[in-house]
């Protein structure tokens, strides 16, 4: 069996801003800043929506069956 991390990690102000300087920049230099952010959303969201149907994916599978 392997052994799984249940501590959540905090994100820190300068992991988020290591993400979000670089994204900002590109946003606002493109022709369409609003189209190009509006486009980062929707890969955001997708992003998200794809990692909460695999995590119910997981529960479904492993539900019942403490083994598995």
């Amino acid at each position: 069996m392997n052994p799984v991390n249940r501590e959540p990690v905090q994100a820190t102000e300068s992991d988020l801003e290591r993400v979000i300087e670089p994204l900002a920049s590109n946003i606002c230099a493109t022709d369409k800043p609003m189209a190009a952010m509006m486009a980062a959303l929707a890969v955001l969201f997708s992003e998200v929506d794809e990692t909460y149907r695999a995590a119910n994916a997981q529960i479904t599978t492993f539900s019942g069956n403490q083994w598995s």
